[in-house]
């Protein structure tokens, strides 16, 4: 299984390799689930980012402790 990284928008886990849109934004690479979570990105950067370190992806093999409908709940 890929290394997963977080939307900064909705905060969903993805592959990278199947993400449906990327922005770079001070020469790091943002994934996203959705086109409309890169739009929302992309029109205001500093809202989603608030000084956080660049996203990084976990070790190979290491679990993110949620299923994917856990994203999703309020």
């Amino acid at each position: 299984m890929p290394a997963l990284v977080k939307d900064v928008v909705c905060g969903m886990e993805i592959d990278p390799e199947s993400a449906a849109g990327t922005s770079v934004h001070s020469g790091v690479t943002y994934y996203f689930c959705a086109e409309s979570c890169k739009q929302e990105f992309d029109a205001d950067p500093s809202k989603f980012l608030g000084g956080a370190a660049p996203p990084t992806a976990p070790a190979a093999g290491a679990a993110t402790g949620k299923r994917w409908w856990e994203f999703w709940k309020g």
